[in-house]
């Protein structure tokens, strides 16, 4: 009996042992629900970059100086000294106009001079004479005044012929009409042996060619950027561009910035200065102005594939220190080398966002970011 017994509990034991078993295989063999991991996003962090600003214009070339040659004096046409299109140095003579004429004038208002100075002379030593006279009262007071008079006539007479003579002479240095600056002379508008006049019009120009002035005008818009981005305009290297994209070696800077925006266009002018030694640039010729800093500016930068835009907006997706996601409007500025962007508002240094990965993630989701 006691073995039946002791048979039976050993069953039992064995039996509970085998459901045990049982249900801890079917425990850990039932499926259990896995949170799924969070996905993984490429990611940047902002940066401060050392930047040397550019910005570019349309541009017209222009010379600094524009001058039509006229004639003073009225003549026939001698001689012309100059070939169509050549470079000429300051006071270099141009036209001759024909001077046998002046020079007559010339002689005449001297010959007129030196009478009038004789007069003034004889007049002089008169009036000296009778005022010595009058001292020992031999000679009247009537004769002192007459001599007096005929001295200020005479003196009068001297200053007339004086000022005949001085415009006669200038006259004749008008019948040589020389160049008011170095540059190129174009085509002359009249042949030798033509009468020309004062107003005859313009006989040809001269320009100047070195330096040249390259002219464009900026938006209220781009004004303000450029003014954020080029503290000084010292510290601004002008670049001229032509229209098949030859990048003059000359470097200019900016010379002229107008006081007041243009109400119409709402633009302001400007003008770089450029060397033109070689005398390549045009006046009239066309291209761009670059505008460069010779000073770099720290700004933040972004990548363009970083940023989400909306007709209203630009935003993108910020990777909090929490890894969750925050949607974030930030505004941008100039476009910059390696698909790069300025970021002028909205972000901090150091800040991480997403570049990649965007449907996989929205605001308030963690994510897990792979930096780059």
């Amino acid at each position: 009996m006691k073995n039946i017994k002791k048979i039976a509990f050993i069953v039992v034991v064995l039996a509970v042992i085998v459901w045990l078993f049982y249900m801890g295989w079917k425990w850990w063999s039932k499926p259990t629900q896995m949170t799924p991991p969070a996905p993984q996003v490429s990611a940047t962090k902002i940066e401060k970059q050392q930047i040397y600003p550019e910005r570019s214009f349309v541009a017209k070339i222009e010379s600094r100086d524009h001058v039509g040659l006229r004639a003073r004096v009225t003549g026939f046409l001698q001689q012309q000294l100059f070939q169509e299109g050549d470079y000429v140095s300051k006071d270099q003579p141009l036209f001759i106009i024909e001077q046998v004429n002046f020079q007559s004038i010339v002689r005449e208002a001297q010959a007129n001079y030196d009478r009038a100075a004789a007069r003034a002379k004889n007049a002089q030593i008169q009036h000296e004479r009778a005022t010595k006279l009058y001292r020992t009262k031999d000679v009247s007071k009537a004769r002192l005044d007459d001599e007096e008079a005929n001295n200020a006539i005479a003196q009068a007479d001297l200053e007339q012929a004086a000022a005949r003579l001085e415009v006669a002479k200038k006259d004749l240095e008008y019948t040589i009409i020389t160049a008011p600056m170095a540059g190129k002379i174009g085509e002359s508008i009249f042949s030798v042996g033509e009468l020309i006049g004062p107003s005859s019009g313009v006989l040809a120009h001269v320009v100047t060619v070195d330096p040249m002035d390259a002219v464009f005008s900026i938006s209220e818009n781009e004004l303000l950027l450029a003014r954020r981005q080029f503290l000084d305009m010292k510290d601004i290297d002008a670049i001229f561009i032509t229209a098949d994209g030859y990048e003059y070696p000359e470097i200019g800077n900016i010379n002229f910035v107008d006081v007041a925006l243009d109400e119409g266009m709402n633009t302001l002018k400007l003008k770089a200065s450029l060397p033109n030694p070689q005398h390549k640039l045009i006046a009239g010729q066309y291209g761009r102005i670059k505008l460069k800093s010779k000073k770099p500016l720290p700004i933040l930068t972004i990548p363009q594939r970083a940023i989400q835009r909306t007709t209203d907006e630009e935003f993108v997706f910020v990777i909090k220190p929490d890894n969750t996601i925050e949607k974030r409007v930030i505004k941008t500025g100039m476009d910059l080398p390696n698909f790069k962007l300025e970021l002028v508002d909205g972000l901090q240094e150091n800040e991480s966002v997403v570049v990649e990965g965007f449907q996989k993630i929205a605001p308030g989701s963690t994510v897990q970011p792979i930096y780059e």
